[in-house]
């Protein structure tokens, strides 16, 4: 360490870690910590569920011994209740106040910043304000943009509430994907937008729908052209309701919104019959793994989102997220109404009555409580000017 030299005036940056098992982020723990070593800067580890053999196992690859790093004061560990919390209730003033005087302290003692990876699962078991948590992570990018502070937030994805996560991801810049820590498409989605909008970037997105639908065609999901028939019926809508750009990213949407059944068993898809409980779990999981899928190009926001709410219903019954009315886009409404439409005019194993007839018939019924009256009344027009699957 250059002790005694000026340190840079680099700003930090602000990661997150989404896990379902501890064995998963080893290698995005063990990546955070070497590169804050390798700019010299002072690491901070704040644990709880992840433990200090986590840790270990996870700087090891890269040369580091967690005890040499503590012995020569490279590294601090702390728990969350001596930092997050004051007797026993989450503190976020605190928090914050403490990470600003640590890399204070970390500049004073020579090093050229702070790097801090902390464990945030814990904040769920508590009686906490959401809206307090998401001011406290804005608060933190904000002095993370203007400070040497590089901060990466670990959360553990099979406790923490889905639209609560979603919330979080979108507070930062940087997310850990596969091997790298890259640009997180839930916080810079207003960019990702404006920089879909050239014919480059739609003829892009396009082709990549186009060739994730053969590859439903390939597996043999659907009997009938399904996603194609989500993909006309959800444009032409949209069309109707004198919205031609929604259309056009509908046209798209509708290929793809399935893609996250890639995820699901294949004996599951034909499966006839009821499903178990933990095949509806899976079920209920895949228009999110669609969401994520897609950001990967990433496709227009509107059209990501589509995908994540083509099930969800006004009333709040719907999955993954459970949202109610305004919460859920235009787009995913429309998707909603076009998906159920399609489904149910074709035979399905776990289902005796279909047709148009009876499709249309359903979103009639439930227009206002499951589906976008407007968009019902739509819909409803398309095919009396004869729209046809």
């Amino acid at each position: 360490m250059k002790h005694g030299q000026s340190h840079s005036t680099e700003v930090g940056s602000h990661r997150v870690i989404l896990y379902n098992a501890p064995s998963e982020i080893e290698r995005a723990l063990g990546s955070f910590c070497f590169n804050g070593y390798s700019q010299e800067k002072k690491l901070l580890f704040i644990y709880d569920r992840l433990t200090l053999v986590d840790l270990q196992r996870a700087i090891e690859p890269y040369g580091m011994n967690l005890e040499e790093l503590r012995r020569s004061g490279w590294i601090e560990v702390a728990s969350v209740r001596d930092t997050y919390s004051r007797d026993g209730v989450l503190d976020l003033e605190r928090m914050a106040k403490e990470l600003e005087e640590k890399t204070r302290e970390a500049l004073d003692s020579g090093f050229e910043g702070l790097c801090v990876a902390g464990e945030g699962s814990w904040i769920f078991d508590e009686s906490f304000d959401a809206a307090k948590m998401v001011e406290y992570e804005s608060k933190m990018d904000e002095f993370i943009s203007e400070n040497p502070l590089d901060a990466c937030c670990i959360y553990d994805t099979s406790i923490v509430n889905k639209r609560m996560l979603l919330q979080i991801s979108s507070l930062h810049p940087f997310a850990f994907d596969t091997d790298s820590f890259v640009p997180n498409y839930d916080y810079f989605k207003d960019a990702y937008r404006n920089n879909c909008e050239s014919d480059e970037c739609r003829q892009l997105y396009r082709g990549t729908a186009t060739m994730a639908l053969e590859m439903f065609r390939i597996r043999g999901f659907y009997a009938e052209d399904h996603c194609e028939n989500v993909s006309r019926l959800a444009s032409a809508i949209a069309r109707k309701m004198n919205d031609s750009k929604l259309a056009g990213e509908l046209e798209t949407a509708g290929k793809i919104h399935d893609i996250g059944m890639m995820s699901l068993f294949s004996d599951m898809i034909g499966k006839p019959g009821k499903l178990t409980w933990f095949e509806s779990q899976l079920l209920h999981e895949h228009p999110l793994v669609g969401y994520e899928l897609v950001k990967k190009v990433p496709f227009p926001r509107t059209i990501a989102r589509a995908i994540l709410e083509h099930h969800e219903r006004l009333d709040g019954s719907g999955y993954p997220l459970g949202l109610k009315g305004d919460e859920i886009s235009i787009g995913g409404r429309i998707l909603a109404v076009a998906e159920v439409v399609s489904a149910m005019s074709f035979y399905r194993t776990y289902r005796d009555d279909y047709g148009i007839e009876v499709a249309l018939n359903e979103i009639d019924d439930k227009a206002g409580s499951f589906y976008d009256s407007d968009v019902v009344k739509t819909c409803f027009k398309c095919f009396e000017e004869g729209f046809k699957f």
